[in-house]
């Protein structure tokens, strides 16, 4: 009987997230307001989903574990449809700005980490553990369990606590994500006034809340198959679960064949895996291309993926979102709590200005996504993004899936900078080692700054020169 109940565990998760989604729908429906608030239903459903459960109310005993497994494999099939959708156009230029974007918020971070530490050592606590300064560009820039992870290491050498204080920050970090990107995307819009082209919303009408038996509706696929053969439904969903399995197959061997080097390649190979939705959305682009060359796109529907794609987002933010631990642990409580309000209010400013400076199209929708990506994950940049850009019509997804491969690259020296608070309790000089941290990632990102500066300006007097050159 035991073992009969565990098989259900998934089946069961499944069900409460449907539930949840129906009752979202029923209440954003009889409450108006959430609609003029264009707040997605799958929002509403992870807020249920986390009243529910065992952290709060009781009602429902749901896995933490399960639900973030969920969200990571929805993660990769969305991304595996975004590529079999297609590139929509040339986006070199956005992606560039993007990866910068990202490395200078890790920076940005890690500079307000600095500045809170010095303070907090030279007036108040002599023996805090300086590499507290690193905890914010973990827990927010990644993840909870990152942030976790190398605060253990950094107990090992005298930072009592640190792995707690990481899982804070990381906790705090998806606070910001899911609540403070929620309002930023309300005031954004609100600013932007009703002179400005509208970035699409969820209003009544798009969302089938009233619509009447009499009304056209759009159409979310068409049937391109024969019934009785095969639905087209289950075609598309078939290439999907084909592209999972190369997908998986691809990483474990890439996996396996960085294992062979040692330590560092187990440690890369195991890193790999946070990034497997760029493999599926690599594989979904190569399965793009040999659909259209052996002209089977009018086979699979592109209305058709779309509607997968907008589906399997709306399970994953709901399994996103009520995977939050809401839990922060009185290490280092009051700390965590004033640096993360001072990171989450900089972060926020930071991507709203930045994004009006550095973007020329689409800019709501790659704000949040970056939002979303800077204090969180990237399952919450496309939860933000699922909110600012309902359909996925701009490309700011694809931009956040390669931006979010391309930061390792650009934040591999922000991995070496962050070891150096640690020589400050070891020689006694931890203000010395913290001031030494804070010139590097401000150095860092002014450089970043700088190499984005030189590179539109150049990009600028081409499109000049072009516009200026007469026709033949």
């Amino acid at each position: 009987m035991a073992s009969a109940v565990d098989g259900w565990s998934f089946v069961l998760l499944f069900a409460y997230i449907s539930v949840a989604l129906l009752f979202a729908a029923f209440l954003r429906r009889q409450l108006p307001f959430l609609q003029q608030l264009a707040i997605p239903n799958a929002f509403i459903a992870g807020l249920a989903v986390l009243l529910c459960s065992q952290q709060l109310l009781g009602f429902i005993q749901i896995s933490l574990e399960h639900l973030s497994t969920i969200a990571y494999h929805l993660l990769t099939g969305i991304f595996i449809l975004i590529g079999l959708s297609g590139a929509r156009r040339k986006q070199k230029r956005a992606v560039f700005t993007t990866t910068l974007m990202v490395g200078k918020g890790y920076a940005l971070l890690a500079v307000l980490g600095c500045l809170f530490t010095l303070v907090w050592i030279k007036w108040l606590l002599p023996n805090f553990f300086p590499s507290f300064s690193m905890l914010p560009l973990l827990g927010f820039g990644f993840d909870h369990l990152t942030a976790q992870g190398m605060g253990l290491q950094w107990e090992q050498v005298g930072f009592g606590g640190g792995g707690y204080a990481g899982f804070s920050f990381g906790v705090m970090g998806l606070f910001w994500a899911y609540l403070g990107g929620t309002i930023l995307i309300l005031w954004a819009r609100k600013r932007r006034g009703k002179g400005s082209r509208p970035v699409p919303v969820l209003n009544s009408e798009d969302a089938g809340e009233n619509a009447t038996l009499e009304s056209e509706k759009p159409a979310g696929g068409h049937l391109t198959t024969a019934p009785l053969g095969l639905s087209s439904l289950a075609l598309n969903l078939a290439l999907i679960g084909t592209l999972y399995l190369l997908t998986f197959s691809s990483m474990n061997q890439f996996a396996a064949w960085l294992g062979r080097y040692g330590g560092i390649g187990e440690f890369l190979g195991g890193m790999l895996w946070n990034y497997n939705f760029l493999a599926g959305l690599l594989l979904g682009y190569l399965a793009r291309v040999i659909i259209d060359w052996l002209n089977l796109g009018v086979i699979f529907d592109r209305r058709m993926m779309r509607t997968i794609t907008v589906t399997m987002t709306d399970y994953m933010i709901v399994a996103s979102l009520a995977a939050v631990p809401l839990l922060i642990y009185a290490n280092y409580w009051l700390e965590v709590v004033i640096l993360s309000l001072i990171c989450g209010l900089a972060m926020a400013f930071f991507v709203y200005f930045a994004a009006h400076k550095m973007y020329t199209h689409h800019r709501l929708a790659r704000m949040a996504a970056v939002f979303g990506y800077l204090t969180g994950t990237i399952a919450s940049g496309v939860a933000l993004l699922r909110m600012a850009d309902p359909e996925f019509d701009s490309p700011a997804v694809e931009d956040l899936a390669w931006a979010g491969g391309l930061s390792l690259l650009i934040g591999f020296p922000l991995f070496i900078f962050i070891y150096y608070p640690l020589y400050g309790p070891a020689t006694g000089m931890p203000l010395h080692y913290l001031l030494v941290t804070l010139a590097l990632f401000a150095g860092y990102g002014l450089l970043l700054f700088l190499a984005w500066f030189i590179w539109s300006r150049r990009l600028r007097k081409k499109e000049v020169h072009l516009n200026s050159t007469p026709e033949k």
